[in-house]
Formats: structure tokens, sequence, C-alpha cells
């Protein structure tokens, strides 16, 4: 089979197409089988796909944010690959308020922009009740007023007097957002948010964060947007004391370089246990971070402002208005232990860049087509 040549730079300028049509009845789905996914060859993990995701959405550490975000670009570039940052408008607009030298160096930078949500935007799970009995085209045309005008964070209503959502952080960037989340365990709501999203010119959407993806048909799309392949991640253990946690988490422990532990290991290890089943094809890999998990433990910071808290857990979603000044519950993480968690991940990145094809949304839409 021939090896797919990814291109490294795919910045031509996408259209921002703002079309307010109602969604049509029924939501469009499809499966198209790839055949020529190369499997792996000889040596570990030959042919495989991982896609370095960045989600940001620490938007009152701003300067932590922006500090993370620009010594992770530096790491990409330095490896000659590039990240998948995942942007709330929120940290965008603080972005551009107190750091638009971060703004500057993602428009002049390789790297993929997609967008995500976080409450109190009404597409989120447990802030969605005004959305839940409207008509299609009522849910449709709200939607698009979230994607196009700004979240006034303190009461989940709109703020016409700015623009906001995803257009908002098309236009700070200068591109489209390749993918659009659509977080909602209500399948009507789900289907109406990615029809907007296609409007507006996104091309992939989420089903699954980690795995999902089938053997026999890694490219599947719904409302006319690919879905994010991923056969398995490097982001979260198991086998350390039994619970789900995240390999960032354990980097301060003793023995932290162990295999239950390291990042790149983890990989080897579901690399080699993909090759053992000779699925036929290389697999895709998702590498999910938060940029927050570098600096800051426990909940995130924002956590207490929109949910009931259970020690340091959250719980139920609170009703507006919010307060804007509840206690933060994360933690700044000690200098030894950002820097344990950072080296580990350019270990990773470092691995990756030289036995695996390392591609974003960006690269996977292209090849799909």
């Amino acid at each position: 089979m021939q090896r797919f040549i990814l291109a490294l730079t795919l910045l031509a300028s996408l259209t921002l197409a703002c079309a307010q049509t109602s969604p049509q009845t029924q939501p469009t789905t499809a499966s198209v089988t790839e055949s020529s996914l190369l499997p792996s060859g000889e040596g570990q993990g030959e042919g495989a796909y991982i896609t370095f995701v960045i989600n940001v959405h620490d938007w009152i550490h701003t300067d932590e944010s922006a500090d993370i975000l620009m010594k992770l670009v530096d790491l990409f570039e330095r490896y000659n690959v590039r990240g998948d940052f995942y942007f709330t408008a929120e940290v965008t607009r603080k972005l551009e308020q107190e750091r638009p030298d971060v703004i500057e160096r993602f428009k002049n930078s390789n790297m993929t922009i997609s967008y995500h949500i976080r409450p109190p935007h009404p597409l989120y799970t447990g802030f969605d009740s005004h959305l839940q009995n409207l008509s299609d085209d009522e849910l449709y045309q709200t939607l698009l007023e979230y994607e196009t005008y700004a979240l006034n964070l303190g009461t989940g209503e709109l703020d016409r007097s700015q623009p906001g959502g995803y257009t908002y952080v098309a236009q700070v960037f200068g591109r489209n957002p390749i993918v659009a989340v659509a977080p909602n365990n209500s399948q009507r709501i789900k289907d109406a948010a990615q029809k907007v999203y296609a409007s507006l010119g996104a091309q992939m959407t989420l089903l699954y964060h980690e795995e999902g993806t089938r053997v026999d048909q890694p490219y599947e799309y719904v409302n006319d947007m690919l879905v994010r392949p991923s056969d398995f991640s490097v982001t979260r253990t198991t086998s350390i004391d039994g619970t789900d946690n995240f390999w960032w988490n354990f980097m301060s422990k003793p023995n932290a370089d162990a295999g239950a532990y390291n990042p790149t290991k983890m990989l080897q290890t579901q690399l080699a246990e993909w090759e053992n089943h000779n699925y036929g094809r290389a697999p895709f890999i998702t590498s999910l971070i938060h940029e927050n998990n570098y600096y800051r433990s426990g909940a995130e910071s924002w956590t207490s402002i929109y949910f009931e808290m259970e020690g340091s857990k959250k719980s139920n979603p609170l009703s507006p208005p919010f307060d804007l000044n509840a206690p933060d519950p994360s933690k700044l993480r000690s200098p030894e232990d950002q820097q344990a968690i950072f080296a580990a991940y350019e270990e990773l990145v470092s691995y990756s860049a030289t036995h695996l094809t390392v591609v974003t949304s960006e690269d996977i839409v292209e090849m799909a087509k």
C-alpha cells in the first residue's frame, strides 16, 4: 500500500460561511471505508497516526494559560510537527485583550485551530434547559446566535454588543476552526449544533473523546461533518491504583518513569497491543491534555462558579446568576511538578515525531477526502 504524503502546511484560508438557514428535518450520517490506510510496518508505531490535542479553557489564569501555550507552540515547532489547539471563545477574548502576543504567535504559526465550549454555554449538558422545548427552527437559530454573539459568563445569556462563539474565534485567528464540539446528551440538540457548526465552516465533530472508531470504517460523517477518529488515547491510566486518572497527575510520584505512569511507555504498550491484533490498518491515536493541567491541579478554576462542589470535585450544575468571584478550587503545581509534566510530554512528542505520523484534524479531513 502507498503511504499518504501528508501536507505539513494546510493554511489556505477557509471561508466563513454564516448561513442562517433552518436545519434539515433529518441528520445525514455516512461511513467511509479507507482501504489505503497504512498498516503498521516493521518497527513499533510505523504508519500510526497521532494527534496532539490541547484543550484551552482557563480564562481565569490568563498569563499562566498564555505562557504554556507559547511554550507548546515552541515545542511542536522544534520537532517539526503540529498541535491541535481547541479554544473557547472566552479564553480567546482574554488572550486578545491581555496577551495579544499569543494570538499573533498562533496566527503566524501552522498550528491547527479548533473550537469547544464550556459552561455556561447552553449547549453544555446541564445548562441547556431553555433549549429543550424549542422547535427545531428555534433551536437552530438560538444556537446560531450563541455562536455569533458573546456569552455573558454571569448569566449565561447572550451579549449582543460583542461578537462571540465559533465565529469570534474564527475572526480572531483568521481561519475557521476545524473541529467544533457539541457536548450535549440530547441527540436533537447535538444534531442542531452540528448543523450550525457545519454552516459556519467547521469540518469535524466529536462523538467520543478517546476511543470508539470502527476498525473497518475509520472515517464516519454525521451532519456533513467528519467524526474525529480515535482508536485509543494516551491520556488516562487505570493501572496505577485502579482508579481512572490522568498520567500528568503522577509525574511527581516515586518511580514516575515507570510504564504505568510514563506517557511514551503507555503509547508503546498500546501500539504493541494494536499490532498484535493485526487489524490491517494503522491506528488513529489521540494525546489529549488541557493547558491548565501543566500548571494547576484539581478542578478547573471556573468549576465552582458553575457547579456545586463536593470537596474538590464538581457535582450538580448551579443556576444563574453565577458568582464570578467564587473560590478557585484549583491549586498551583510546584515548579518541579510542572517541569516533570512538560518533560514527559516532550518525550512523547519527540518519540512520536520520530516513529509515528503526527497529524491534526486538518490533516485528517484531507486524508478522508
